[in-house]
């Protein structure tokens, strides 16, 4: 697992901002979930409060559904409040069984404990378990040495509460021998190592030495991440060395960050179920450690990914196919994909019911789609823009009245830096709407001059001009070859109006404009060379002189006509 030194200059994921928001990202999710759990989890111990959340049963301790009523259970034992947690214990008929006293011997037990009770049904009616009755579903197992009793929780008929699910009774029952079994057992050799000052004192029900076993494998763990991803980089270290081709670990590839994290929790994973913590933390914790290994997967495909685009948008602007932009969008379009699938399912990893979620999508999917109709028309713009290969990053191109060169496409805009400097950004949408000349994809552009000659030319210097002109097109390189022509457009008195058509063998905006100079100041010198110029600005001026009225005329006319 290494790659070779030729790739180091490539661009880098920011390793450490990228491990900060794997840890944020957990952290928020697992205080929403513990929130969320404050916020299910019944909080009355009898049966003249109310409950905690407002449901359909009235049953206040919660017991309508296997899911809640195992959550209580370990609720109120992990409080300490064994009155209420008993009344999750369904009584054995016949027996005189101190049911408080078994939930103080099932906490005990919780060592033992194999399962998780966040993964039972929230169905009011269950789920029908391969071997077990209707009306029954199996929580778990509790394991002490040789024997095993599975934790079943039985539906029953309440006269206060109606339909509950309880702790069976075959369980209740199971537990008092199961702790003198555990009570009997010889403490084992880690445990006799554990000064006893570390075990006898607790907090937040936690033993100290638990605390301390848990703060030292977070360090244990990373260190022998490491250690794994070195020896397993040994091979291919030895091949590289004997072919004297330099190596590079895989640690120190974009890859290597997420690699750690994903060995590094699995390690830690495993030292917290060595631990054995109490079930309430156990099950939220290992939640946790599930949602950062998401996270971490999401990191290292996302980092695969990456490459692999960067592969392909060298590959594309050497072949220069003009295809960058569309794979550009694509990157985005995945990132933003890869971002919602990994929030999802951490978070359905971490007990949320995505199911009302992806049924909410709907009816909010219309909202976004009302509130957003200016976003989702830049986002279709945008791809039909890439789609039709109308533009790509790089091309020169004339916006409405600006001039500039193609810096990017995205999902919402295209920006055009324009000739001085500034950034235009326009709307995907608007694009449509307004006239765009993309000027790099033409093979050649077009010189279209109007030029006037002074009326005094005399017709063999105006012909000399012409024929002077025509045979430096026909001879430029640079022009294309019979297209070019130079004509007489129009006679006037003050002018002789000459049109020059040609085109310059170049689609690059630079060129073109030093093909045109070039051509202009030929054609001043043919000009200037056959004894004409060309016309200024011109004035006509008209001078007249006015006699005036004759008045006695004037009165003869006006006495003959009467």
């Amino acid at each position: 697992m290494g790659e070779p030194l030729h790739d180091s200059n490539r661009r880098t994921v920011p390793l450490h901002g990228l491990y900060a928001l794997v840890v944020t990202l957990g952290v928020s999710i697992f205080a929403a979930s513990a929130t969320s759990l404050i916020a299910q989890a019944p909080l009355s111990t009898g049966p003249s409060q109310a409950p905690a959340k407002t449901t359909a049963t009235s049953d206040p301790l919660g017991r309508e559904t296997p899911r809640r009523a195992g959550m209580g259970f370990i609720y109120y034992i992990n409080r300490g409040d064994y009155k209420t947690a008993a009344r999750y214990l369904q009584p054995t008929p016949g027996q005189d069984t101190d049911l408080e006293e078994c939930a103080k011997q099932f906490e005990a037990l919780h060592e033992k404990f194999e399962g998780d009770i966040a993964l039972l049904s929230d169905d009011p009616q269950g789920i029908v378990e391969h071997g077990l009755p209707p009306g029954q579903v199996r929580a778990g197992v509790l394991v002490v040495g040789t024997t095993r009793a599975d934790v079943i929780l039985v539906r029953v008929d309440d006269p206060e509460a109606g339909k509950i699910w309880l702790v069976s009774k075959e369980t209740v029952a199971s537990v008092p021998n199961l702790y003198e079994q555990m009570e009997s057992e010889q403490p084992s050799a880690i445990s006799r190592m554990v000064p006893a000052a570390l075990t006898r004192r607790h907090l937040l029900r936690l033993s100290l030495a638990q605390w301390l076993g848990w703060l030292l494998s977070i360090p244990i763990s990373f260190l022998l991440a490491w250690l794994f991803e070195f020896l397993v980089s040994v091979p291919n270290r030895v091949r590289f060395k004997l072919r004297r081709i330099p190596f590079k670990p895989v640690w120190a590839t974009r890859h290597g960050m997420p690699l750690v994290c994903i060995v590094a929790i699995l390690l830690h994973g495993l030292f917290v179920y060595l631990l054995r913590p109490p079930i309430f933390y156990r099950m939220y914790y290992s939640r946790f450690l599930a949602t950062l290994l998401v996270v971490s997967i999401a990191w290292l495909v996302g980092g695969i990914i990456e490459r692999g685009f960067e592969h392909a948008l060298k590959r594309a602007r050497a072949q220069g196919r003009g295809a960058e932009s569309i794979l550009i969008l694509t990157q985005r379009f995945v990132h933003v994909v890869l971002l919602v699938v990994t929030l999802m399912v951490a978070m359905s990893v971490f007990g949320f019911d995505m199911k009302t979620a992806l049924a909410g999508l709907g009816i909010g999917g219309l909202a976004i789609a009302l509130g957003a109709q200016k976003s989702l028309e830049n986002l279709i713009g945008g791809v039909s823009l890439l789609m039709d290969k109308a533009v790509h990053v790089g091309n020169f191109c004339r916006i409405g009245n600006e001039l500039g060169t193609v810096e990017d496409i995205g999902l919402r805009s295209l920006k055009l830096r324009t000739l001085d400097q500034n950034l235009l950004v326009v709307p995907n949408g608007l694009l449509a709407q307004m006239q765009f000349t993309n000027m790099t994809v033409r093979s050649k552009l077009l010189i279209n001059q109007n030029f006037s000659l002074r009326i005094e030319t005399t017709v063999g210097q105006l012909q000399t001009v012409l024929d002077r002109v025509q045979s430096m097109l026909n001879q430029d390189a640079a022009i294309e070859a019979g297209t070019s022509r130079i004509t007489v457009s129009s006679f006037s008195g003050a002018a002789y109006e000459l049109n020059l058509f040609a085109y310059g063998k170049t689609g690059d905006y630079a060129k073109f404009t030093g093909i045109q100079q070039g051509v202009i100041l030929k054609i001043a010198e043919i000009v200037e060379a056959a004894g004409t110029g060309f016309t200024g600005p011109t004035r006509s001026i008209y001078l007249s002189r006015d006699t005036g009225l004759d008045v006695g005329k004037a009165v003869k006319q006006a006495r003959s006509g009467s």
